[in-house]
């Protein structure tokens, strides 16, 4: 049986949420060796050169102007929700500031789509709430306390990684190769100029132990993690492109559910009651908005 474009697209985007999820898993083992921007800078430069090199090789034509402006603006808001998330992430408490910011990223495209585009169906909204309900159930772990500024922090990254879904999903109606490629542009851009920064202050330390095999260790663990991010971020354009963007985004944003399954399975990190509550609310919001 052939699925109609519409499920294809929503396969996509739970395909996105996935690789974002493994991504994540990736991405924190390197950034306990080093520090976040460095991360970031590396696995985005990379990752960038290996889009061109794709788009070159294809003979893909040149993109529009639109493709490039609205490339380069979710990439910027994109990097600067990183660089913010992570911060948080330093200062509050990590489960508050994961599930707040995943929730913010899942909203601000179902409200950017619900008043600029195609109403969603009543079953759909009612899936997109139990979806943030389960982004939150899965993504938040108590422990800590909250943090004025962490907070604030984590409503911005939010705010960030939503534009980022949002302008993605402009741009690749222009182009999809192009688009991921002038959001790595303006994302890399931004993560090597905090690096470079960061560098300077730490007088070229990237570890706590400063030696050449630092190096070795985190640039393959940073050019998995942005090779994945990569493909996520392609799953993710190709279904908002082909589908709803709001659909895509909140698909997308369950990325927390495959992160802590990945964690159970390889370092067997038990799931909270609460965790796998959320998991069984998003598998429910799955169906609903897929009806």
């Amino acid at each position: 049986m052939i699925l109609s474009t519409l499920a294809q697209a929503n396969l996509l985007g739970l395909g996105a949420g996935a690789v974002w999820g493994i991504a994540d898993f990736a991405g924190g083992f390197v950034t306990r060796r080093t520090f976040p921007a460095i991360v970031v800078a590396i696995a985005h430069g990379l990752s960038l050169l290996v889009i061109l090199a794709i788009l070159f090789l294809a003979g893909t034509p040149l993109p529009s102007a639109q493709a490039i402006v609205y490339g380069l603006i979710s990439g910027t808001a994109g990097g600067i929700g990183l660089m913010l998330f992570y911060e948080g992430l330093a200062i509050g408490a990590m489960g508050l500031t994961s599930a707040l910011a995943a929730v913010v990223t899942a909203i601000l495209p179902v409200v950017y789509s619900y008043f600029l585009q195609d109403h969603p169906t009543p079953t759909q909204l009612a899936g997109f709430a139990v979806a943030i309900i389960a982004i939150w159930m899965i993504a938040y772990t108590p422990g800590g306390k909250a943090h004025s500024r962490g907070l604030g922090l984590a409503v911005g990254a939010g705010i960030g990684f939503g534009l980022l879904l949002i302008f993605l999903d402009k741009a690749g109606a222009q182009g999809v190769g192009w688009a991921l490629a002038f959001s790595r542009v303006a994302s890399a851009s931004i993560a090597i100029a905090f690096s470079t920064i960061l560098l300077i202050r730490k007088k070229g330390r990237i570890t706590n132990k400063s030696s050449l095999g630092g190096w070795g260790r985190i640039v393959p663990l940073a050019a998995l993690a942005g090779a994945l991010d990569t493909s996520g971020n392609l799953l993710y354009t190709l279904s908002a492109v082909h589908g709803h963007l709001d659909v895509a985004a909140v698909f997308a944003s369950l990325y927390p559910a495959f992160t802590i399954l990945l964690a159970a399975w390889l370092l067997r990190e038990r799931t909270t009651r609460t965790q796998a509550l959320g998991m069984a609310f998003a598998l429910v919001s799955v169906v609903l908005i897929s009806i």
